[in-house]
């Protein structure tokens, strides 16, 4: 449930509106006057809220909730309790974050802030309209901020860095040698655009290559808390749009992530690996450099990829196979070690 502390309201919604709004349908017919005044969690949900509910798991929460409004699939909405006004959707987290958002809209750009004294903005920079710019921002020669753009406390923004306009880029994060474009949002502590790990070595020691590529972003990309992603060797590192990304993931130089892919924490792409558009990496996997994935691959959490994977496989383990075969190993090896455990 939102706490009106840190998240503004902006309902209530008839009934009416949160159909138009969820892209759902009503299950039964009901009053559409009547008036919704938030979302909340299936156990915290009162008659005044809506749900959703799509995982079987939280069944006996759905069966129990108090809430007056619930998205969920057609095939659950028999077994929700009586007075809940059931809505049917195809893909009820879709439908519940469309009307969230509806609530619960960012706003936090609002272009009436002045820029603190604190920040260091370089004459030859370009900040866009109605922008908010916080205490110790630095924002250096050449870099151009579009408008609707927050760059909030601490962060620093490179020589001749371009980000596009409704920009959100959180607190303590360093962008250097990087086009990034719009409706971006970059979570604290983020760095992007920093040197790429490559040394030339032999047996006087290691000699630095210099990195002198970029970091491509494209538009509505999400980058978490923490994330690394080192500019190109000489091609540039790509992360492509609508691609998501959660905390602590590194993505080594010339890189090249493809259209609408979900990246899960902890995850670690070396150099120069490219990977196709709507891939799935599970958290903690680790993928090898120069190896290629395609399109709609799904690879299992804490995988090791050492060898390139054809389009719309699914893969565990390590090394990664097929994820039937991978079951049936580690059916092998419990068995086997049920079967070393009676011989002891």
């Amino acid at each position: 449930m939102a706490d009106s502390l840190f998240y503004d309201n902006f309902g209530p919604f008839t009934l009416g509106e949160v159909v138009r709004i969820s892209k759902a349908k009503l299950f039964k017919d009901a009053n559409l006057d009547i008036k919704i005044d938030g979302v909340a969690p299936l156990a915290l949900a009162t008659e005044e809220h809506l749900s959703f509910f799509s995982n079987s798991k939280y069944l006996d929460e759905f069966i129990s909730s108090k809430a007056g409004v619930c998205v969920t699939y057609e095939k659950f909405a028999d077994l929700a309790p009586e007075g809940m006004i059931v809505l049917i959707s195809d893909n009820p987290n879709k439908s519940y974050a469309l009307v969230a958002t509806s609530f619960h809209e960012v706003t936090e750009v609002n272009g009436k802030t002045p820029i603190p004294r604190s920040a260091y903005i370089s004459e030859s920079a370009t900040i866009g309209d109605n922008c908010e710019i916080g205490e110790n921002v630095v924002i250096e020669n050449g870099a151009i901020i579009g408008s609707n753009s927050k760059i909030s406390h601490n962060s620093v923004i490179g020589k001749g860095v371009i980000i596009g306009e409704n920009a959100q880029i959180g607190a303590n994060i360093v962008i250097t040698h990087a086009i990034i474009g719009k409706n971006v949002i970059i979570h604290p502590g983020v760095k992007i655009g920093q040197d790429g790990f490559g040394f030339a070595s032999d047996a006087s020691g290691h000699t630095k290559i210099p990195q002198l590529g970029r970091v491509l972003i494209g538009n509505y990309v999400e980058i978490g808390a923490n994330t690394t992603i080192d500019r190109g060797a000489g091609p540039d590192t790509i992360i492509s749009d609508m691609t998501k990304i959660d905390n602590l993931v590194q993505i080594g130089h010339n890189a090249k992530l493809g259209k609408a892919c979900l990246v899960v924490s902890q995850v670690g792409i070396a150099g120069s690996t490219e990977i196709g558009d709507f891939v799935v990496l599970g958290g903690q996997v680790g993928i090898a450099g120069h190896l290629k994935i395609g399109n709609y691959v799904q690879i299992a959490a804490q995988s090791g990829i050492v060898a390139d994977i054809s389009a719309k496989q699914i893969v565990g383990g390590t090394p990664a196979v097929p994820i039937r075969d991978w079951h049936r190993q580690s059916i092998m090896l419990k068995n086997l070690g049920k079967k070393n455990n009676k011989n002891g």
